[in-house]
């Protein structure tokens, strides 16, 4: 079975892109270009990050499915990657684009240039987001990827010798921080939540899910719970910089990466069916879509917002939400796949490794 089709895992992006749009839906009730009328988030410590926490969970969903993927593909390492970039940057950068058109703000050349590179190749020991700025989260995914092709040219074990190499690296960036940017999303302790990711994967190609999934539903629901209301440790940030360097990894692997590998554990092997199933499905399909789009509708909002008449908090986190998901699903339709297709078509015989076609941040 595909890791992308088994249905858990399409539950698990929606929630993820679901979380992350309200999340910024959010931080835009306190200041942003909507006149707001009352309060959304309560003053619990960590509940004003925990929709960040579906960065987390795309993390350690991306661990499980490209485990998948190394059972399955040949040794093709150069294909893999190429087949990565296809099927991220080329949306990534149409959006980029949109954006970029929309922003009320200049963007700096570095920025703008990692809307093709998702890597910071031109960034030294500082760090310059991407236009786009979700995208500082696929600059992750790339640096994972590498370490995915670097164990396809094992002949045998390849998804030990995966996770050994993740835990080393992310093990490495509690000791080091590198001072070139693109080593230092490598070398970061943030990869341990791909590493868990391998090691749910692990669980279930062994049969352990099914005899430990209540368990593991309850501790990861337990210890979300208790990561919002009293930490898990030192304080949670969603700061993009300190997760760039390294500051903030081991607060969001304990606080949120381990208890979402422990959900996916608890649902991995529940079985899918029934309209509503599908629906969240399909939600899931388009969650790459969702994700890379909603910041252009907040840069639209940044816009028009001062003619737009006074709306209570909860109404509009949860119609951007609703309006973010609907957009997702229509460029998902009309843009994404046709351009998975075309870029396809372009691909050369024999046919590349049957690697994941769905991006784990989708």
């Amino acid at each position: 079975m595909s890791a992308q089709r088994v249905t858990p895992i399409q539950w698990l992006r929606a929630l993820a892109a679901t979380m992350v749009v309200a999340a910024h839906a959010a931080n835009l009730v306190n200041a942003g270009p909507v006149r707001i009328t009352g309060a959304f988030i309560p003053s619990v410590p960590n509940l004003a990050v925990v929709g960040i926490s579906g960065v987390d969970l795309f993390f350690v969903i991306s661990g499980f499915v490209m485990a998948q993927s190394l059972a399955t593909a040949p040794r093709d390492p150069w294909g893999f990657l190429v087949q990565r970039w296809r099927r991220i940057v080329p949306l990534f950068a149409l959006a980029s684009i949109a954006y970029i058109l929309v922003a009320t703000e200049p963007q700096p050349v570095e920025a703008m240039l990692m809307s093709i590179t998702v890597l910071p190749l031109l960034d030294g020991a500082s760090y310059h987001q991407p236009s786009l700025y979700v995208g500082w989260t696929l600059g992750f995914e790339f640096a994972f990827y590498a370490l995915v092709a670097l164990a396809m040219t094992a002949r045998h074990h390849r998804t030990r010798w995966l996770l050994v190499a993740t835990l080393t690296v992310a093990l490495l960036g509690c000791i080091v921080q590198p001072g070139w940017a693109p080593a230092r999303l490598l070398f970061n302790p943030m990869q341990l939540e791909f590493a868990f990711g391998l090691l749910v994967w692990i669980a279930w190609r062994r049969g352990i899910a099914t005899p430990v999934a209540a368990i593991a539903m309850v501790s990861g629901i337990a210890l979300l719970a208790i990561g919002i209301a009293f930490g898990l440790g030192p304080a949670v940030s969603g700061d993009v910089q300190a997760a760039v360097a390294g500051t903030s990894g081991l607060a969001r692997s304990w606080t949120w990466g381990l208890p979402w590998a422990l959900v996916l554990l608890g649902v991995i092997d529940t079985p899918g069916g029934g309209r509503f199933d599908r629906i969240v499905a399909r939600i899931g399909d388009a969650s790459y879509s969702t994700y890379l789009v909603h910041p252009c509708l907040i840069a639209l909002l940044w816009r028009i917002g001062g003619v737009l008449p006074n709306c209570p908090a909860s109404v509009f986190v949860a119609l951007f939400v609703m309006l973010s998901t609907v957009a997702g699903l229509i460029v998902h339709r009309w843009i994404e796949r046709p351009l998975l297709r075309i870029l396809a078509r372009q691909r050369k015989a024999p046919a590349a490794a049957p690697v994941a076609t769905d991006a784990a941040l989708a």
